[in-house]
């Protein structure tokens, strides 16, 4: 029985990380760590964990989501898979003499006993990341969603911080007025608002979903453009007096509070 088992494992080993869908991409060592959503390879490839995103900086539980990467993945033997947008390329800054590049990928690592595992299942189970999914990448979203909300429920990891519970709307509306930046630029915050929409307005190239709750102004969840032609969550105009968990950039645009939208897995629609 033991032989059979060993070669089991062994065959189990040998048949690689399973990507399934995703397209297989390059190989390599983890050499450094950033944060608690960035990688290093040892040929100098930055790898940024496609569809999370996780604390930084000064923010709660922040070196806690660091040391649970590099607990992972730093010096393990790594397996790069796409499902969308491959590459980032920032603008370049004064003085250097290219721009920067990273991949976008999701990771798979192989462990000290020979099993692969997907890392970003990992992170997000742990408490030490959190779906967020791009128009452009979102191949997994919704089953990182899923594993987002078990570790929620729990409390596990960041989601035991008072600071990562969802805003009420009102908080949402004032987050967004105090950062006065465009919801699609880079550094807007990115936040999970929970609450009840009033007014679901559809026009010919964008949506309005006017929540209940925020002070005058009134704030919105707001889609536009390629996002809403791609659009294909529940049917939008539906959704007045939806009770909804929505997360995306924060910004105001014409005075007005808003929450961009850019994939249907950024909104969930919640039993009364």
């Amino acid at each position: 029985m033991r032989p059979l088992l060993f070669a089991a494992l062994l065959l189990l080993a040998a048949c690689g990380p399973q990507i399934g869908d995703l397209e297989r991409g390059e190989e390599g060592r983890v050499v450094r760590v950033y944060a608690g959503d960035t990688l290093q390879l040892e040929d100098g490839t930055r790898v940024f964990l496609a569809e999370i995103d996780a604390p930084t900086g000064d923010a709660p539980y922040a070196a806690q989501a660091q040391g649970e990467l590099e607990a992972l993945a730093l010096h393990r033997e790594v397996l790069l898979a796409y499902g969308g947008e491959r590459r980032w390329v920032g603008r370049s800054r004064e003085g250097e003499q290219a721009p920067r590049e990273a991949a976008i990928a999701h990771v798979f690592v192989k462990s000290e006993g020979g099993r692969w595992f997907w890392l970003q299942h990992e992170l997000v189970a742990r408490g030490a990341a959190y779906m967020r999914a791009r128009a452009n990448n979102h191949a997994r979203a919704r089953e990182l969603l899923m594993i987002e909300q078990r570790a929620r429920t729990s409390e596990r990891g960041m989601w035991g911080q008072r600071a990562y519970r969802p805003l009420t709307v009102r908080n949402a509306a004032k987050a967004a007025l105090d950062a006065n930046v465009n919801c699609l630029r880079g550094d807007a915050p990115f936040r999970i608002v929970e609450g009840r929409i009033a007014d679901a307005r559809v026009f010919e190239r964008r949506a309005s979903l006017r929540m209940e709750g925020a002070t005058d102004p009134p704030f919105s969840l707001v889609l536009f453009g390629d996002n809403f032609a791609n659009w294909d969550g529940p049917e939008l105009a539906s959704l007045t007096g939806a009770r909804i968990r929505a997360r995306g950039m924060l910004g105001v645009y014409r005075d007005e509070p808003q929450l961009c939208l850019e994939h249907s897995s950024q909104l969930e629609v919640l039993a009364d």
